[in-house]
């Protein structure tokens, strides 16, 4: 009997110490389940508080770049916190928000979630605007495949329209007024002026002299429109209240064609005055005129522009043409437009030799551009580099088995195209000319459109717009 009540009893023991470890592993269970719900809704509620710190600051961008405080604690009673920080880059252009929420923080279930806003400007990524001229003044806005031309109606202010005729060439401040100049002679209305902001253009104020122009280009460095006139071959710059003013008459015999300024100097080319250059290095002083010497500079030039960078020490000045009866191109560069050194072709391609007829400066790199598809760039406009055309995607709608002669070339950042006035095509890059496209001569009304200029510009002013921008979110 005793015996059989000490098994009972075993058994009893047993049972009890089962039972008990399988309680606990319940409750171990039960309390990690309930951890873990509650982390994952701690983390939830992390991550909503930091989103909600980014729209937050996203919403208030101005307020917090005009009150330099790069970081900022929000709180959120009885939720948790966010933490903020802001990264600006390329003058306001490009902002990065950092935003970290916390739920119980210092505490030993705190949870924290992260997350990322960056804001790029729009009109830093382009919105870019493509504007063209044909030989009758009719202004045409391209969209940025550089197709569906559109025609733009020239107002003034009072709604009435304005025209140009005899059409020459565009030039931009970079902000937002545009300068279109007409070639026509005598007191016509041959220089408009567009406000980019309103779509509004205005004649410049006229003289009692002739007011035709054959050429006009912008100055950074004076902020200053310089143009040159039809009549009597001056250079004219475009005062504070929209009178075009003469400066000193070019070098005798020497009809500048084309002109760029910096570093203080002004320097003028023109195809009739092959191996040679004209430059004015005081305005109040007299043009001079060089004769430029060595194997590879020697020739026709054909296209001028200016060009800086923040990390040089000066800018620097490009010419490009070819060289007279051989059709290679040319490349030299100089700092103050008097002394000037060959560029290098960094790599020859067979068949793209042809000579070049237009450079311009983009920002970011020289682009050089001329017959036969040629396209050139560089970073410095001392080294050059050739893009095969047999690289130059064909348009999906191109039947021509051919490169088209490029005369004119205009861009801004990433965005360059170009332009050919004889036969229509155009060419376009979109990533600062590591790929290209060519497309057919586009037309309107049956009429393939022959377009005198071209310019691509941006219809903001280059800064942060709060309400124009594109955000990136990333955790």
């Amino acid at each position: 009997m005793n015996n059989q009540r000490g098994s009972i009893l075993i058994s009893l023991l047993v049972m009890v110490t089962i039972l008990s470890i399988l309680s606990i592993a319940v409750y171990r269970i039960s309390y990690s389940a309930n951890r873990q719900a509650q982390f994952t809704r701690d983390n939830s509620q992390a991550y909503y508080l930091a989103k909600a710190g980014a729209d937050l600051a996203i919403i208030n961008i101005e307020k917090i770049i005009d009150s330099n405080n790069k970081t900022l604690e929000l709180d959120f009673p009885n939720e948790g916190k966010a933490i903020i920080d802001l990264k600006l880059r390329d003058d306001n252009k490009e902002i990065s928000i950092n935003s970290t929420g916390i739920v119980n923080e210092k505490k030993r279930n705190e949870s924290k979630s992260s997350i990322q806003a960056n804001l790029i400007s729009k009109s830093n990524l382009g919105d870019i605007v493509i504007l063209g001229v044909d030989n009758h003044g009719v202004i045409y806005e391209f969209n940025e495949e550089f197709e569906n031309p559109e025609k733009i109606e020239i107002i003034d202010k009072e709604g009435k329209e304005i025209n140009i005729k005899d059409p020459r060439s565009f030039a931009w401040d970079g902000g937002n007024k545009l300068v279109l100049v007409g070639g026509e002679s005598g007191n016509k209305v041959d220089t408009l002026i567009c406000d980019l902001t309103k779509g509004i253009w205005r004649k410049a104020n006229e003289k009692s002299t002739g007011n035709g122009f054959r050429y006009v280009e912008y100055s950074k460095e004076k902020n200053v429109f310089y143009a040159i006139n039809t009549n009597n071959d001056k250079i004219n710059y475009l005062s504070e209240n929209e009178t075009w003013q003469d400066i000193h008459k070019p070098t005798a015999n020497f009809k500048i064609e084309k002109l760029a300024q910096g570093n203080g100097n002004i320097v003028g080319i023109s195809k009739n005055n092959s191996s040679e250059i004209t430059y004015l290095k005081d305005e109040n002083k007299e043009w001079e005129k060089k004769i430029i010497n060595g194997s590879g500079m020697e020739g026709i030039y054909c296209g001028i522009t200016f060009g800086n960078k923040k990390d040089w020490d000066k800018g620097r000045f490009v010419i490009v043409g070819y060289e007279k009866g051989k059709s290679y191109p040319i490349f030299i560069f100089s700092k103050d437009g008097i002394e000037w050194y060959k560029g290098n072709q960094i790599n020859t391609m067979s068949g793209i030799n042809y000579e070049l007829n237009d450079v311009i400066w983009t920002g970011e790199k020289f682009v050089a551009v001329g017959n036969s598809g040629t396209i050139y760039t560089s970073s410095n406009g001392e080294d050059w580099y050739a893009f095969d055309r047999k690289d130059i995607i064909k348009d999906s709608k191109s039947t021509q088995d051919y490169w088209f002669n490029y005369s004119r070339v205009s861009g801004n950042g990433d965005y360059i195209i170009a332009f050919s006035s004889s036969q229509g095509g155009r060419l376009i890059s979109t990533d600062g000319g590591k790929t290209w496209t060519e497309k057919e001569p586009i037309k309107v009304n049956d009429k393939v459109i022959k377009l005198k200029d071209i310019i691509v510009i941006n219809k903001g002013d280059g800064g942060f717009d709060p309400k124009n921008y594109k955000i990136q979110w990333s955790k």
